[in-house]
């Protein structure tokens, strides 16, 4: 991880940043042991299990067969419980602190950024370990295994898994979490954070991290950026949409490219 080259132009370049955001996919969690989305191995690699996770991933079963979702939905937790932050999130965690103005925009709903320390999150698919009874609107969540935190009426996410259904509110109604499924909107206050913080006012240095780039919510930030002569990097194995116009392509993994960036990032505070 130490050894990690960085490029002598972006070292150069690193030297006069002040403001930094970061875009993050399921590649950065993936060194955590969490399976990606798309990608070789990843959840939705094969067409046919693909479909069917995404089936069972949507609005529309959550409403007609919740209890199919929430297994979904128990796979993904469970991996998620069983992850702890890696070398990846600890560099999102420094370079925030360096910063003078920091923003990290993530697709991930692993809570692991939150986790390492991170606290200006815009998790823009939410946070799967948050719940909201569909019918009475009362809030709850799962205590995370990972801190040993509990709220005193927070319910056990492997008793949940265990019994395969969808957990239910007090009122009967069932939870849902927290996140996005697919045939949903994004959040509209979290969309106006993104504008706000990312696009009216681009940052110094805006980096993508382990993310496929396929949504015009990543992407934009990145070209933004990039137009408004910000620098911009994107770490990632594979070439993604915004390959060939960010100002850095590193092919390598998080936990190896972010210490390196972090340690070369003035401390501005």
């Amino acid at each position: 991880m130490g050894d990690f080259a960085l490029p002598e132009a972006l070292l150069v370049a690193l030297r006069d940043v002040r403001s930094v955001g970061v875009i993050t996919g399921a590649g950065i969690s993936a060194e955590s042991g969490i399976p990606t989305y798309r990608g070789k191995g990843g959840i939705y690699d094969d067409p046919d299990e693909g479909d069917r996770t995404v089936e069972a991933l949507s609005a529309p079963t959550l409403q007609s067969d919740p209890d199919r979702t929430w297994r979904a939905l128990f796979q993904i937790a469970g991996a998620a419980v069983n992850a702890r932050p890696n070398a990846g999130h600890t560099a999102i965690v420094e370079i925030e602190r360096k910063a003078e103005r920091f923003v990290l925009l993530t697709q991930n709903v692993d809570g692991l950024h939150r986790l390492a320390g991170s606290r200006n999150i815009i998790d823009i698919h939410g946070d799967a370990f948050e719940l909201i009874c569909m019918s009475c609107g009362k809030q709850n969540q799962f205590n995370d295994p990972r801190t040993g935190a509990t709220t005193g009426q927070g319910l056990d996410i492997h008793r949940c898994a265990a019994a395969g259904r969808a957990p239910r509110c007090p009122c009967g109604g069932v939870y849902r979490p927290e996140v996005v499924l697919f045939g949903e909107m994004l959040p509209e206050d979290k969309l106006r954070r993104l504008y706000a913080e990312l696009l009216d006012n681009p940052p110094d240095l805006v980096i993508s991290v382990g993310t496929s780039a396929m949504f015009p919510y990543i992407v934009q930030p990145m070209l933004v950026a990039r137009m408004a002569g910000k620098l911009t990097i994107e770490i990632n194995p594979e070439p993604t949409e915004i390959s060939d116009f960010v100002a850095f392509h590193l092919k390598a993994k998080a936990g190896d490219a972010l210490p390196a960036i972090a340690a070369a990032l003035p401390n501005r505070v």
